[in-house]
């Protein structure tokens, strides 16, 4: 009997060496199939109705059984097997949900309370532990980033939302200014932002969080030193106050807007903030008149202020100055 070759194809053994001697012996009967291959009528009468099913035969009674064009028969048996493998993946990539049972079953089962509060110990089982709870979260992460961020675990916080946001995930981040500063997260908050994230800053208190679905959080165990370790809370008292935190602190930032200002830009800045006369300014910087009121336009736009005062205190809110 030949190797199962197709079987990757979903055909059997069987099946196989069936398709196989009717291909050789065009109009062969299913008596004659059995005995040649050495297997009962039933399981010889099976494999044809099925191979027929399948469109790699044809049969007409018991007498004559012929083979289809092999090309075709494969073609046709590769589509309805990826077919198939499609609708399993589609089950697979669904079955997130299935976590939300079996963790109320959990809880009922007693072991839930000792889980409303679990710590999480290291800077690695903390990445780790955003990673794992972000692959079940299925509709908005809410995150916060009091600064600075550790260059060290940046590049996998990057690699790892934007997966997240591919996929279809919503989020929500607060940075802090002194975050900001560091020119690897501020390009970092605006890849975030062109792939669909919703990225605002701010300068007073920010507490370290991450919320997921509203149902699971994880806080910092020290707000100043995330190396330390986090708690995960799933007790819905806490998660409420720690939802209303989030939200008053979403309700107090502003926009993050393109790249940190440079050199010459933050020195216009300090100047704005002390000199009245654009004529004092420019001459104090060594510019030109009118190269100075660009840069002072400029940044004007880019704070969003309608006037220099403004524009001042923005500078100072963002930590630019």
């Amino acid at each position: 009997m030949e190797n199962n070759a197709l079987a990757a194809l979903g055909i059997s053994e069987h099946e196989e060496s069936v398709y196989r001697l009717v291909l050789r012996s065009p109009g062969i009967a299913i008596t004659a199939i059995a005995l040649d291959r050495g297997i009962g009528y039933d399981v010889a009468e099976a494999a044809v109705i099925r191979l027929q099913k399948l469109g790699m035969v044809t049969a007409t009674g018991q007498s004559v059984v012929t083979g289809t064009d092999p090309r075709a028969a494969v073609e046709r048996l590769a589509r309805l097997r990826i077919h198939g493998l499609q609708s399993e993946i589609r089950q697979v990539a669904s079955s997130r949900h299935l976590v939300d049972g079996l963790l109320e079953d959990q809880r009922a089962g007693g072991r839930g309370r000792s889980e409303e509060l679990q710590r999480v110990e290291g800077l690695d089982q903390v990445i780790e532990c955003v990673d794992e709870l972000s692959f079940y979260t299925r509709e908005e992460r809410l995150t916060t980033h009091p600064g600075p961020i550790l260059a060290a675990a940046l590049d996998e916080v990057r690699s790892r939302d934007l997966k997240y946001l591919r996929r279809g995930l919503r989020m929500r981040t607060i940075l802090h200014t002194s975050a900001l500063v560091c020119q690897e997260v501020d390009r970092f908050a605006g890849e975030l932002e062109r792939a669909g994230a919703e990225v605002r800053s701010v300068a007073g208190r920010l507490e370290r969080m991450v919320i997921f679905d509203r149902r699971t959080a994880l806080v910092a165990i020290d707000p100043d030193d995330i190396t330390r370790g986090a708690l995960v809370i799933r007790q819905p008292a806490l998660l409420a106050n720690l939802l209303a935190l989030f939200e008053r602190r979403w309700a107090q930032s502003f926009g993050v807007g393109g790249e940190l200002p440079s050199d010459i830009e933050r020195r216009v800045l300090r100047v704005m903030a002390r000199v009245d006369k654009d004529e004092a300014g420019a001459r104090e910087l060594g510019m030109s008149l009118r190269a100075y009121r660009g840069h002072v336009a400029a940044l004007m736009r880019r704070l969003g202020a309608s006037n220099r005062f403004q524009a001042a205190l923005a500078a100072r809110d963002r930590n630019w100055v």
